[in-house]
């Protein structure tokens, strides 16, 4: 039997454990600080093509494995099961939470190059360029957000600048009634499944982050 000193000198060892984690990745975020020069020029739209097919929408607390698999399926040109993504990610907090470093670390598993940037030094309009730059490439970006009070990972697949848009996947968009297991598709024939100007972009993404750790997280994608 396990005693209860036990388990709180236990509790406490892991709580030391992932701070010092945690400290570790804001030194290494802080030292990838991202530099961004907004006369630079780029394209003025691009999007990822993604059929609406693939507009599922997440079990709950899966967001993550969800928009990695969607990431997955944008950038290979392939279906990909986002349930099995949701049973294989790792990384899991007790409520079923994915911590970045999961979305991360399967990313890289099937294939797809990414890094993460530390962002939160810019300024809104270099967040807005830089996020544009990256989709302009062709890369992806999943940006941890707050939704109606919840942390929530969100996929952008494209951006039109010319009217201020950014076109993305949303997980935990509004149920398609003629197939629950699939989001409603309010983009018509542009990727993804729900249009976003700048102005909300900034609002949403933030708001995500855990106290000091992860503000203004992104990752970028490519195949």
């Amino acid at each position: 039997m396990i005693s209860i000193k036990n388990i709180i000198s236990r509790t406490k060892k892991f709580i030391i454990f992932i701070l010092s984690i945690l400290l570790l990745l804001i030194f290494f975020r802080t030292a990838n600080s991202a530099k961004i020069n907004t006369a630079e020029a780029i394209a003025t739209h691009a999007e990822i093509k993604y059929p609406s097919e693939y507009n599922y929408r997440q079990t709950p607390n899966d967001c993550g494995p969800f928009n990695v698999a969607a990431v997955v399926r944008a950038l290979k040109k392939e279906d990909a099961d986002s349930k099995y993504f949701a049973q294989e990610i790792g990384w899991r907090l007790p409520n079923n939470y994915t911590l970045p470093w999961g979305l991360e670390k399967q990313l890289k598993k099937n294939g797809i190059s990414i890094k993460t940037p530390n962002l939160k030094n810019l300024s809104d309009q270099e967040k807005i360029h830089f996020l544009r730059k990256e989709l302009s490439q062709g890369n992806s970006a999943i940006l941890l957000i707050q939704k109606d009070e919840f942390l929530h990972y969100l996929t952008i697949l494209g951006f039109d600048s010319a009217a201020n848009e950014f076109y993305a996947y949303d997980s935990l968009h509004e149920k398609n009634t003629a197939n629950p297991s699939l989001t409603r598709d309010d983009n018509a024939e542009l990727t993804g499944n729900v249009t976003i100007n700048s102005e909300e972009i900034l609002t949403l993404w933030g708001g995500g982050g855990v106290l000091i750790f992860y503000r203004w997280y992104a990752i970028f994608a490519s195949s």
